[in-house]
C-alpha cells in the first residue's frame, strides 16, 4: 500500500469517529499535561531560585586554600587538613593566571577600638588599665628572689560594670578584608556617597551597624549626614597571620588574634555610607566597613616591625570571579593546580538542583500513572475498531493488502491518538503556564515592596519552564504508550482471514 492510501484511510476514520478518538486520547491528554506542567513548574522554580542566588555578589566568590597534601575537594577530606600559608606574591600570580579572575584578597579580620567623644582619651590605654584592675597582679618578692601573685580584690559585679562601661565608651569594630567590587555589589542597593574605592585615610561605613549604633556614636540622624565626617580608631588585635609557606595545623594551632603591643591611632574620613536601617546587621559592622588593605598589614607590623608584605601569609584567600557562569571553570583550574577551592554558592545550587530533580521525578510520576491508565482505554477502543471494520479488512486483503499493511494501518491509527493527546496536553500546559506568569507579574507589580525585593534578587518574572527535551520527551512517551496499546489489536486485525470475514458479512 502507498503512503497516501494510509493517510486516506486514517482521515476517513477521524471524520467518521472523531469523538471516539478524542475520548480515547483523554488519558494521554491528562498524562502529558500533568508531566509537562508539574515538571515545568519544578524547573521554573529551580531556575528562579538559582537566579536569585546567582544575583548576589557572593555567588562570584570562591574561598581558596592550599593543603600540604595537595587535596582539591573538601568533601573528600577525611582527616583535619593542614593548610599552607599563602603569600602576596603567590596570590598575585594566581590572579594573573586566569583572565576570569577579577580579584584575590587574603581573608583577614581586623579588630579596632572606635574612639568616641566619651572615650576620654586612648582606648588602648584604657583597656590596658582595665586589665590591670581586673587581673591578679604579679609582684617580685626580693627576699626569696621569686614572684608572688596578689589576688584581685575588686568585686565581681564591679568587674562586670567596668567591662560594660569600657564597651560603651570604646566599642570594637570587626572589619573583614574584601574585594571592593564584591563589597559594593553586595550593598549597592542601599549605597550613599562615592562609589570609588576608598583610599588610605578614607572609609565606607554602615549607618547603624546593628547594635553598634554607629550613627549615634558620631551624633547624626540621617545616613547622608555621615558623609565627610571623621572618626578615629586604635588597633585592637593583630589579624591572624603566618609565615608564608608555613604548614598550619588548624586543629592544634591557636588561631586567636593576639592584642597589639602598642598604641597606634588613625583617623578616617567617611566617603560612602550603607543605609542599613532596615537591614538585620548585628555586631560591630563586620563586612559593612571597608578600608584600604594596608591597615591590615599595618596592624600586623605593630608587633612585627621587621616583617615585609611578601612574608605575611594567610591560610585562606577570597577569589572574586568576573561573572557567575565562570565560577565552575575557575574552580576546575584551581583544582588542576592542586589548590583547594570552595564555593558555598556552588554547593547550595548543586543541592537545590538535586532536591528539585527528586521533586520533578515524584511529580512526573502522577503523569506516568495517567499514561499507564490510558493504555487500557486505547486497547479497548482499538479492539472495538477492529471488530467493527472486519468487512473493510477483508476487502483490503482481497485487493492485495498484506498482513503488514493491515498491521501498519491500525498501528498508525493508534499512534495518531498519541499525537492528538500530546498536542492538546501541551497546549493546555502552555496556556496554564502563560496564565501563571501573567498572574505572578500582576501580583508583583501591584506590590511595590515585593517588586523591590524581587528586583534586588534579579527576579523579573516567573512561570513554568518548557525546555525542548521536556516537550520532545513527552511526545516520545505519548507515542510509546499509544503504539504499545495498539500492537495487540493491530496484530489481531492483520491475522484476519479475508474469506471467513467476507462470508460472515
Amino acid at each position: 500500500m502507498t503512503l497516501s492510501s494510509f493517510f486516506l484511510i486514517l482521515r476517513r476514520q477521524f471524520q467518521q469517529k472523531w469523538g471516539r478518538f478524542l475520548l480515547a486520547s483523554g488519558g494521554i491528554i491528562i498524562g502529558v499535561w500533568a508531566i509537562t506542567l508539574t515538571t515545568g513548574l519544578s524547573l521554573g522554580l529551580q531556575d528562579t531560585i538559582v537566579t536569585a542566588i546567582n544575583s548576589q555578589a557572593s555567588a562570584k566568590q570562591v574561598s581558596l586554600y592550599k593543603t600540604s597534601t595537595n587535596q582539591t575537594d573538601f568533601f573528600q577530606i577525611n582527616d583535619a587538613p593542614k593548610f599552607v600559608a599563602l603569600g602576596s606574591n603567590e596570590i598575585k600570580l594566581l590572579k594573573e593566571s586566569d583572565p576570569n579572575i577579577e580579584d584575590i584578597v587574603p581573608s583577614s579580620l581586623l579588630n579596632l577600638y572606635l574612639q568616641t567623644p566619651v572615650s576620654g582619651g586612648s582606648c588602648f590605654n584604657r583597656d590596658k588599665l582595665l586589665q590591670e584592675q581586673i587581673s591578679p597582679s604579679t609582684i617580685p618578692v626580693s627576699s626569696i628572689n621569686q614572684t608572688a601573685t596578689v589576688p584581685n580584690t575588686i568585686d565581681p559585679t564591679q568587674i562586670a560594670d567596668l567591662q560594660k562601661k569600657f564597651a560603651e565608651e570604646c566599642p570594637t569594630l570587626s572589619v573583614i578584608s574584601d574585594s571592593y567590587s564584591n563589597f559594593y555589589l553586595t550593598n549597592k542597593t542601599n549605597w550613599i556617597g562615592s562609589t570609588q574605592v576608598p583610599k588610605r585615610g578614607e572609609v565606607a561605613v554602615c549607618f547603624k551597624c546593628g547594635n553598634l549604633d554607629f550613627n549615634k556614636k558620631l551624633g547624626v540622624e540621617k545616613p547622608e549626614d555621615l558623609i565627610g565626617k571623621e572618626f578615629s580608631f586604635e588597633f585592637s588585635r593583630v589579624p591572624t597571620n603566618y609565615e608564608v609557606g608555613k604548614v598550619v595545623d588548624v586543629v592544634n594551632t591557636d588561631r586567636g588574634n593576639p592584642k597589639v603591643g602598642k598604641q597606634v591611632t588613625e583617623t578616617l574620613k567617611i566617603v560612602s555610607v550603607i543605609d542599613d536601617r532596615k537591614a538585620n546587621t548585628f555586631g560591630g559592622g563586620g563586612t559593612n566597613f571597608f578600608m584600604d588593605y594596608s591597615y591590615f598589614t599595618q596592624a600586623i607590623k605593630i608587633d612585627k616591625p621587621n616583617i615585609t608584605d611578601d612574608q605575611i601569609g594567610f591560610i585562606e584567600a577570597s577569589v572574586i570571579v568576573k561573572s557567575y557562569d565562570k565560577v565552575d571553570g575557575v574552580i576546575a583550574k584551581f583544582k588542576e593546580a592542586k589548590y583547594l577551592p570552595f564555593s558555598i554558592t556552588q554547593t547550595i545550587v548543586s543541592g537545590i538542583k538535586t532536591a528539585f530533580s527528586v521533586l520533578t521525578v515524584v511529580l512526573a510520576g502522577f503523569g506516568f500513572i495517567a499514561l499507564i491508565a490510558s493504555v487500557f482505554g486505547i486497547v479497548n477502543v482499538m479492539t472495538i475498531s477492529v471488530l467493527e471494520r472486519q468487512k473493510e479488512i477483508g476487502i483490503l486483503k482481497s485487493l492485495g493488502a498484506r498482513d503488514t499493511d493491515i498491521f501498519s494501518i491500525f498501528v498508525i491509527e493508534s499512534a495518531s491518538l498519541g499525537i492528538i493527546g500530546w498536542t492538546i496536553g501541551i497546549l493546555i500546559s502552555l496556556g496554564m503556564g502563560s496564565i501563571i506568569g501573567t498572574v505572578f507579574t500582576a501580583l508583583v507589580n501591584g506590590n511595590a515592596e515585593w517588586k523591590t525585593n524581587l528586583d534586588a534578587l534579579g527576579i523579573t518574572s516567573f512561570g513554568p519552564s518548557f525546555p525542548a527535551w521536556l516537550v520532545l520527551g513527552s511526545l516520545g512517551l505519548a507515542l510509546f504508550f499509544t503504539v504499545l496499546s495498539g500492537v495487540f489489536p493491530s496484530f489481531k486485525a492483520s491475522r484476519q482471514n479475508p474469506v471467513e470475514v467476507l462470508r460472515s458479512e
